[in-house]
């Protein structure tokens, strides 16, 4: 699982957290995680 820090921008991943939810490059503590780029379409029935 990959999150990204919203001051710095850089990609985290989850093996890189360890213990507490903080980010190793500038320490901000607000993350958010990755989706997936593209979008599904369900058919309406």
């Amino acid at each position: 699982m990959v999150y990204k820090c919203l001051k710095c921008e850089e990609d985290i991943e989850k093996d890189e957290l360890r213990r507490r939810i903080r980010c190793p490059y500038c320490g901000y503590r607000i993350l958010k995680k990755k989706r997936a780029a593209g979008t599904k379409k369900i058919k309406a029935r």
